[in-house]
């Protein structure tokens, strides 16, 4: 499926049943900003959505998926290949939002990390020494991603770096620990 296709066929459909975006949105229970994201040919809807949204349309939901109308009975090919089509459009989206949810994940622990890390930083100008903690806050994290890591590799599903993440978030401590001793030894001398 053609995102900027699909989209032209909603507005234009749209258009002609003399909808707005938000009345569409109403009808089918998403946000205007859904219905102007599909228009513009920035996704599709959610694969729940597309049976009310090609009702909503009047359409059917041959049509929908090739984003046209359909004047003659579609061949059972024809019919095969556009249901593989938007179910690989779904399985994409959905994979694209598991990989925000991996890096967003681990963007939080490693900012935790040096949250912790810097409230955990005693300076003793007296004898010239430092102390600090290190953030075990990253390494529980790391642990879980290599695991889940290894889980999706059983499954034969795509990892998405998840592994090196995992590493890395075992390596934060160790990073941050060292820097703060190496940062200290500079501003000393």
């Amino acid at each position: 499926m053609d995102a900027n296709k699909f989209g032209c066929f909603v507005a234009e459909r749209r258009k002609e049943m003399n909808m707005t975006q938000k009345d569409l949105a109403a009808k089918i229970l998403v946000t205007d900003k859904a219905v102007s994201r599909w228009e513009r040919g920035l996704g599709f809807p959610d694969i729940n959505t597309l049976e009310p949204l090609a009702d909503a349309l009047g359409v059917s939901m041959m049509e929908l998926m090739k984003s046209e109308r359909i004047v003659e009975n579609v061949s059972t090919k024809e019919t095969e290949d556009i249901v593989k089509d938007v179910v690989n459009v779904a399985s994409l989206e959905a994979e694209e939002k598991h990989k925000i949810i991996i890096y967003t994940f681990a963007a939080t622990t490693c900012l935790l990390s040096i949250i912790e890390m810097l409230l955990n930083f005693k300076w003793d100008s007296d004898s010239l020494s430092m102390s600090a903690d290190i953030p075990y806050i990253a390494i529980i994290p790391g642990i879980l991603l290599i695991i889940y890591g290894l889980i999706l590799r059983i499954r034969g599903r795509k990892t998405h770096g998840v592994w090196a993440i995992g590493i890395c978030l075992l390596l934060v401590p160790v990073i941050l620990f060292g820097a703060a001793f190496l940062i200290c030894g500079i501003f000393h001398s």
